[in-house]
């Protein structure tokens, strides 16, 4: 199935595109916009994007949305897969988690502030079978879980995704990683409260991409990758 998926990309690109270069050569490449960039070198691909807001000022800033690898597959088509999943750290980078004593008869509190994400955030709570959520306002929100004298919790985990995201393409689909999950349990303790400060998670996190098993097509002067033509400058 999957010779003939690559059968079927060649030659629609021979149809569509004629003569192509046979070499994908080291450098950036922009789409028409300007509201994308790929910089590649030797078998590396990093994607780029530019916000809105530095288009409209003509002052461009782009921010990564993917490091990928790249394999040749034939003369013109070359899969690219996420070399890993960077985001999941950089996410959870520089976090702070303060305990604070609240007393032995004071509910469990844990509180997320996140300084640099003005969208709402929410937040979910595991303690073994039990599940609490809440959502950021103005960066910040608090989740007040059971105290169960007999059976007191010993730790946690928690995860965040976003409220609304806006789609990647006309055709509804969004490519950006919208799950984090804590890759670690955090201790309770019986008579303390946490604060949990993540001042890496950025307004544009979400907008990060994971890709498994994508092509980018080599044509005249440039690639194409989902429909969008980019030029090498």
């Amino acid at each position: 199935m999957r010779f003939l998926y690559i059968l079927f990309l060649s030659v629609i690109g021979m149809v569509c595109y004629g003569k192509t270069s046979n070499k994908l050569e080291n450098g950036v490449y922009h789409n028409e916009s300007g509201s994308r960039m790929i910089e590649i070198i030797n078998d590396t691909l990093k994607l780029f994007s530019c916000s809105s807001s530095s288009l409209e000022e003509g002052e461009r800033s782009y921010h990564p949305l993917a490091i990928c690898q790249i394999t040749e597959v034939n003369n013109t088509f070359f899969e690219i897969n996420s070399i890993d999943w960077p985001m999941q750290g950089d996410a959870f980078k520089d976090i702070s988690i303060t305990e604070e004593v609240s007393g032995n008869n004071a509910p469990y509190e844990i509180s997320f502030e996140v300084p640099n994400a003005s969208k709402p955030i929410k937040f979910e709570v595991s303690v073994r079978t039990n599940r609490y959520s809440g959502v950021t306002e103005n960066g910040e929100c608090t989740i007040v879980l059971n105290r169960n004298r007999f059976y007191p919790p010993e730790s946690f985990r928690f995860s965040f995704q976003p409220m609304s995201y806006v789609e990647s393409n006309p055709a509804g689909q969004y490519f950006g990683v919208l799950y984090y999950m804590y890759p670690y349990e955090v201790k309770l303790d019986s008579e303390k409260s946490f604060v949990i400060k993540l001042p890496n998670i950025t307004d544009t996190i979400f907008s990060h991409y994971y890709f498994f098993g994508d092509y980018i097509q080599v044509v005249h002067h440039g690639i194409k990758w989902r429909g969008e033509y980019y030029k090498k400058f």
